[in-house]
């Protein structure tokens, strides 16, 4: 039997949190049995690195759902989605985010009632789930026990709502030479105390909350350091100035340090005791794996996915979802003083990685979807 052509939508290129996901998804699927194929809006990190793994991608602006701007672009748009699903044979669509299901599902029918499967990664309201069209999906797979909770209005949401893991390639994250040399060339000391958050520079992601904690710490933990490594969308590069005038005006120049996002983020992990998300919003928390798969321990904000992924007090800490920055810089002053206790809850982390959080795993569980789905559907 010829593999089945699985047609991946993703409303962004940038290769953070949700395109990260995908690319380890599309990527580690057996190919004798799915064949990826990835529609995505427009140019960037995510199609570069998806056209080097020798993944089909093709690029097709739609346009925000919500955006009256794009309204008149609506039907040209689904007509061009579904010639190319019909174009490529696709045996199913999958919408990497929930953006996109509102195009997938009006194609579906135009290309032969393709079924649907639709991945939700944030919190989202009843009235996104009404105007997405979330209930045309066939499935849909949230990344968290918490993220499942904004679907139980549904009578039926335990057969239509999966919840699926991320997962982390092991083999990725795998060290690349001595933690001392990649610190070196970053400019750091073995000796500093380095704490790294990771991702899209924004309010949501409380960036400027690490800020506040490091001026409280500057003085009781010698050789702190603060890694800032991300970049801003669009709509936040006003915050990101915001981040960098604040940390001047606090002094912080030697402390703290922006870094420019790579895909070849894993060094910079290497590079790190401990890793810190503290978003007001957070359907699971990917970099708390990623930093783990490394041996490096997360303080985690208690709200969304994050307390499913933190073991409290044996993988890293949770600090309450309204902090001012006060637990957060007793946490990490905690850690900072007591270096063998950080290195133990990082290896517990990793074990933790290992067991529950493979993309070995994840994959095995979202393919299960695709042929119930599949078999449904015959």
């Amino acid at each position: 039997m010829p593999p089945r052509t699985v047609l991946y939508l993703t409303p962004s290129s940038r290769l953070l949190g949700a395109r990260r996901s995908l690319l380890q998804l599309v990527t580690n699927l057996d190919r004798e049995r799915w064949r990826p194929v990835v529609v995505a809006q427009g140019p960037g990190d995510l199609v570069d690195a998806l056209r080097d793994a020798g993944v089909t991608v093709h690029l097709l602006f739609m346009g925000w759902w919500r955006k009256g701007m794009y309204w008149p672009l609506i039907p040209i748009k689904v007509a061009q989605l579904a010639r190319l699903a019909r174009r490529e044979r696709a045996d199913l669509m999958h919408c990497n985010e929930f953006h996109p299901n509102p195009y997938a599902v009006l194609a579906s029918r135009r290309a032969g009632h393709i079924p649907v499967v639709t991945h939700m990664r944030l919190s989202i309201t009843p009235r996104q789930i009404r105007n997405y069209l979330l209930r045309r999906a066939a499935r849909v797979i949230v990344v968290s026990n918490a993220a499942a909770r904004h679907f139980h209005v549904w009578p039926d949401w335990r057969d239509r709502v999966d919840v699926v893991y991320n997962g982390v390639d092991l083999q990725e994250f795998q060290p690349r030479g001595g933690a001392p040399e990649v610190r070196r060339r970053l400019g750091l000391r073995e000796e500093d105390f380095v704490v790294g958050q990771f991702g899209l520079f924004s309010p949501r992601k409380r960036q400027h909350l690490l800020l506040k904690a490091a001026a409280q710490l500057r003085d009781s933990v010698p050789g702190l350091r603060i890694l800032i490594v991300g970049s801003a969308g669009r709509t936040e590069l006003d915050y990101e100035y915001e981040l960098k005038t604040t940390a001047a005006a606090l002094g912080l120049g030697e402390i703290v340090r922006f870094v420019s996002f790579t895909p070849h983020v894993a060094e910079l992990y290497q590079a790190c005791d401990v890793n810190i998300l503290i978003s007001t919003d957070e359907g699971f928390g990917r970099t708390i794996i990623e930093a783990g798969t490394l041996a490096v321990p997360s303080i985690g904000a208690r709200t969304g996915g994050i307390p499913e992924v933190i073991n409290e007090g044996e993988t890293g800490y949770l600090i309450p979802a309204d902090d001012d920055g006060t637990a957060l810089a007793n946490r990490i002053r905690d850690l900072a003083l007591d270096r063998a206790r950080c290195r133990a809850l990082g290896m517990a982390a990793r074990d933790r990685v290992a067991a529950h959080f493979s993309i070995t795993t994840h994959v095995e569980q979202i393919t299960r979807i695709y042929e119930q789905v599949l078999t449904r559907g015959a």
